[in-house]
């Protein structure tokens, strides 16, 4: 009965449309046949879809979604994979509840099977299967009454693909859709095609705004374990300070201060004293963890960029005051013209590198 209701909305969507008598709407649906663009699960009914699918999704899809593409760059991968998309997901939100812990075991099996890139891709283009996947969770989530698809219905459809498939099955997750229904059961009829429709021609012509605080940071995984406290250590001085936004300067404090790796061994060689750690009054705004575009440029490219170019593998501490320093702003001159000359400071580290810190 409802698939029958289903088909005959479908029909009254395409009558709508077309002008088409209800037999001639029918007919043509069923000659139709089926493929990813249906709606609401009907045979019959395409959607128009806009060029961009990112408009379809919640605020927390759409920043693990972009987050994918960083993931994709820090394995050197050419193009954003479903992989990617699933690993993303279970960075936060929805599917990090679903999946708790799971995230890093995800990245050691995609570097598993597929090894790190041969060259550093900085714009990781989303490739046809990623693009599948988007336009899938849309319908999955329209299929459960839901127009804005969140990070679970991300999930569900890269369940569906086979290396995600796989990767779940190798962490014991077999039944992707049962796992979902059991936190996120099915409360609602599908969505009307005819409202499907409607949201897709709004997206073709307007899009959506990217969302407000994002896009979130990268995982830390390539970087050592030296590298990452010294990130956390920034992200806790913008944390102190109410900062709205991780910046550069308090990722600067937070290499500067660190006790062990590259940098630390640089200043304890060349007796750099480390400078007054206030950089502005409490803002008393929130903090929200989230870096700004340059402070996130910094970490989720320029490293990279460095890191070839030496001819490197790690991410140490060295290459993020390097990465800092070759982008200076005004809150990290400040800072700098405390130190030695910024290009002594750049050769000293670079030849400190690759260093002793850990993984």
């Amino acid at each position: 009965m409802t698939q029958n209701r289903q088909s005959k909305r479908a029909t009254r969507s395409r009558m709508a449309q077309t002008g088409e008598q209800y037999t001639e709407a029918r007919r043509a649906l069923l000659a139709s046949g089926g493929d990813s663009g249906r709606a609401g699960g009907d045979p019959g009914v395409t959607i128009a879809w806009p060029e961009d699918s990112l408009g379809w999704f919640t605020d927390q899809a759409y920043n693990l979604i972009l987050l994918a593409e960083d993931e994709a760059r820090m394995m050197s991968h050419a193009t954003v994979e479903p992989e990617h998309l699933l690993l993303a997901t279970t960075r936060r939100g929805n599917v990090q509840r679903l999946l708790a812990g799971l995230d890093h075991a995800i990245h050691d099996l995609i570097l598993r099977i597929n090894g790190f890139g041969e060259k550093l891709e900085l714009r990781p283009r989303r490739s046809p299967a990623s693009e599948a996947v988007l336009r899938r969770a849309v319908t999955a989530a329209t299929d459960r009454g839901v127009l804005g698809p969140s990070t679970e219905y991300l999930l569900l459809a890269v369940g569906e693909q086979e290396l995600p498939a796989r990767i779940l099955g190798e962490l014991g997750i077999t039944d992707v859709q049962a796992l979902v229904d059991a936190k996120y059961p099915v409360t609602r009829p599908p969505i009307d095609p005819a409202i499907v429709q409607v949201r897709a021609a709004q997206l073709a012509v307007r899009g959506q705004t990217a969302p407000s605080p994002g896009p979130i940071p990268p995982i830390f995984e390539r970087f050592t374990s030296q590298a990452r406290d010294a990130v956390n250590a920034g992200i806790e001085h913008a944390r102190k300070l109410d900062a709205p936004y991780v910046e550069p300067a308090h990722l600067l404090y937070g290499v500067l201060d660190a006790r062990t790796g590259v940098v630390a061994t640089v200043r304890a060689r060349h007796s750099w004293d480390l400078p007054p750690a206030q950089i502005a009054q409490p803002s008393h705004s929130r903090a929200t963890d989230i870096f700004s575009d340059d402070a996130r440029r910094i970490v989720a490219e320029d490293v990279l960029i460095i890191d070839e170019r030496l001819g490197q593998s790690s991410l140490t501490t060295g290459h993020l005051l390097v990465a800092i320093l070759e982008s200076p702003d005004e809150h990290t001159g400040e800072i700098t013209r405390l130190l030695p000359d910024g290009r002594e400071i750049t050769a000293a580290v670079i030849d400190a590198l690759p260093g002793q810190e850990e993984p």
